[in-house]
């Protein structure tokens, strides 16, 4: 047996779109529903769920029977915490809140096995429980993909050195926590967050880093112009807004008085026989 190439990381080396689900329920239906309805890869969030590692690891199986990359979103910068993701056999790793250079080395090194990190050795699920060990602890730090998140205006005096890691494969922007710690919150048209915004996308191309966004209402038209602006690693809403959005949708008809505008409908007062 041996380790699968990552298949986000295939497809952006092409330079082609990978295009992602995003899970915030606490579902394995969910997780296996958006792998089944073919993108790329699905998160897990789980910084702001209630999702447990155990579910997490039900996602995972779920994701892979449809062959998409399981991904997570973890709810920190911590050693313990994103061991266990990988251990269980998390594909991708998005860091966040990252503000430093410091922050960037301290993700890699519980990313990545010695000698490129500080990753510790098992027999769990991501190595087939020993089957394929040897095979995963070689090509491991090749295959897992890494994103962090820009949320916060302390990380703007050191995007060169963040941005110059090559073990960074995109870099995600948190709009609501970065506008919130420049004291704008939710002010994504302010020409200061513009600003902020525009130069940390320049910065990501100058040092050829996937710029990522997560676009929380998606259309097509949405993403199809993301994808012509570049943006390749694109997470497409998410299970309780596409659950909330397409109810709200159909529940809106029952608060309206479409009937008082149609036709009655004729009853017939005869008993079934």
């Amino acid at each position: 047996m041996m380790v699968k190439k990552n298949l986000v990381l295939e497809r952006l080396r092409k330079n082609q779109p990978a295009l992602g689900g995003w899970i915030m329920g606490n579902s394995p239906v969910s997780a296996e529903i958006m792998a089944l309805s073919g993108f790329s890869w699905v998160c897990i969030d789980a910084e702001h769920s209630q999702v447990s590692k155990e579910t997490a690891l039900d996602m995972f199986r779920a994701i892979e029977l449809h062959g998409a990359e399981p991904f997570v979103r973890v709810s920190s910068n911590n050693e313990v915490e994103i061991k266990k993701y990988l251990d269980m056999g998390a594909r991708g790793i998005i860091v966040p809140m990252i503000k430093s250079l410091k922050d960037v080395l301290n993700a890699l090194s519980h990313i990545k096995f010695p000698p490129e990190g500080n990753r510790s050795y098992a027999l769990p699920r991501c190595t087939g429980y020993g089957e394929f060990s040897k095979e995963y602890f070689i090509e491991a730090n090749q295959e897992i993909f890494i994103a962090i998140m820009i949320e916060h205006i302390d990380a703007l005096k050191d995007l060169d050195d963040i941005f110059a890691c090559k073990a960074i494969n995109a870099v995600f922007v948190g709009p609501y926590d970065l506008s919130g710690s420049m004291g704008i919150p939710g002010q994504f048209d302010n020409i200061d967050f513009r600003k902020v915004m525009k130069t940390i996308q320049s910065k990501a191309q100058q040092y050829g880093v996937t710029m990522g966004l997560h676009e929380v209402h998606p259309t097509s038209e949405k993403i199809l112009e993301l994808l012509k602006k570049g943006i390749r690693f694109i997470a497409c809403g998410m299970d309780t807004i596409f659950l909330m959005e397409k109810s709200k949708e159909f529940a809106s008809l029952n608060a309206s008085n479409i009937c008082n505008k149609t036709e009655k409908p004729a009853y017939n007062n005869h008993s079934a026989k």
